[in-house]
């Protein structure tokens, strides 16, 4: 790479990732508290949390990454323009499109780091997010006993806590009521208790303190009492449900897997073909859009020194938002759905938004050559006074005189 090529690259990578992650973060930080709302809920473990965020990671990136890019481009160009360095490198003999090549060359390389991201890497990420929020609401991470409430933790046995310390898990007042087939049951009360479950949270472990059994018959009347200062108990628990494999949605497949799904024989016939073809579609033009965004952000960078418009910058970042809400809300769900062709209502999209960043990049260049055209003029006229001028302004001084 030539000197030209190596500071354009400089210019465009420190906004880029700067851009990048702010857009990032605040994505992640936005949906962090929810998250920590939904596991508190839940009463989850709060470490799983970062667990989730984690493998929230790449879909956020996915649509951080073309929102850095472009950012990136836009406010590099648009320094350039108002600094008037873009002036004299085109007056060195650089055209835009020379100035536009090492920025392409890297759109390039990001375009293929996308396509890993949202092909490969995305899918098994989406899939183990969903299973760590299954995992959190069917109790793999603990059984859930809220405090003061009577709790059914199987068909025959109920539960009800007092007051909970989460962190040493243990609890007062507890009372537990265990039914068996013949009707009879037996009632467990004690001050307090350490409350944990084995390793596979396959049965429930109750270490009781300073407490009474009472065995009732069908009726209700006491047959036995029995006082306790300690009492251990294990309490089987219902089989975790197992989460569903991989694959059943569109966006948990890898790129190689929708491929093989579509081209394999009777493909048509499944009902998974609607979805993966339109996800075949998604995954292409994701990447493709980097190749647009250096034309959409020169043409809302580049400006005249002195009518340097503000409003441009969010002109493009409203087009670059409403295209990717449209390619995946409207397009991707419209083929998904077997409703319109994805080469309509995909391609047909992604063809509009090349064509918008044309026209757009055109009418920039052309008003920043304009400008820089009328600017010249107006620096190389030179003025010669008439001799009217000269004689007026000798009467003016003799008048003074």
């Amino acid at each position: 790479m030539g000197l030209l090529d190596r500071y354009i690259l400089r210019s465009v990578a420190a906004p880029l990732a700067l851009a990048l992650c702010v857009a990032a973060m605040l994505l992640l930080i936005e949906h962090m508290l929810r998250l920590f709302d939904f596991v508190l809920a839940e009463q989850g473990p709060v470490d799983v949390v970062w667990r989730m965020l984690a493998n929230l990671l790449p879909h956020y990136l996915s649509l951080a990454l073309p929102l850095g890019a472009f950012l990136g481009v836009l406010l590099a160009f648009r320094n350039l323009s108002m600094s008037s360095e873009l002036d004299a490198m085109n007056s060195s003999g650089a055209s835009f499109g020379r100035l536009m090549r090492p920025v392409f060359g890297l759109l390039l390389l990001l375009a293929v780091c996308d396509f890993v991201l949202v092909g490969y890497i995305k899918p098994y990420a989406r899939y183990e997010y969903d299973k760590i929020r299954f995992d959190v609401t069917s109790g793999a991470f603990g059984i859930k006993i809220p405090q003061g409430e009577f709790v059914d933790i199987t068909d025959d046995v109920t539960i009800r806590l007092g007051k909970v310390d989460a962190a040493a898990k243990e609890a007062k007042d507890i009372f537990l009521e265990m039914r068996e087939a013949k009707g009879r049951r037996t009632v467990i009360t004690a001050e307090k208790g350490g409350i944990s479950t084995t390793p596979d949270i396959s049965r429930l472990l109750l270490k009781l303190s300073k407490g009474r059994q009472l065995l009732l018959d069908n009726n209700g009347e006491r047959l036995r009492t029995l006082d306790f200062e300690t009492f251990d108990l294990e309490i089987g628990l219902p089989a975790i449900a197992v989460f569903r494999a991989r694959g059943g949605e569109a966006d948990e497949a890898t790129f190689s897997e929708i491929v093989a799904l579509l081209n394999s024989p009777g493909a048509k016939s499944s009902p998974l073909y609607l979805p993966y073809r339109a996800q075949f579609h998604w995954t292409l033009i994701h990447p493709l859009t980097f190749l647009t965004l250096p034309i959409l952000a020169v043409a809302m960078g580049v400006v005249g020194r002195r009518s340097a418009s503000n409003l441009k910058p969010v002109v493009g970042v409203a087009i670059l938002i409403v295209y990717h809400e449209l390619l995946e809300e409207w397009g991707l769900v419209n083929a998904a759905l077997g409703q319109m062709s994805p080469y309509v209502s995909m391609w047909g999209l992604f063809a509009a938004f090349i064509a918008g960043s044309i026209l757009l990049y055109r009418g920039s260049i052309d008003q920043a050559r304009r400008a820089k055209t009328e600017a010249s003029r107006e620096e190389n006229t030179l003025r010669i006074p008439s001799p009217i001028d000269g004689a007026d302004a000798g009467l003016r001084r003799g008048a003074a005189q």
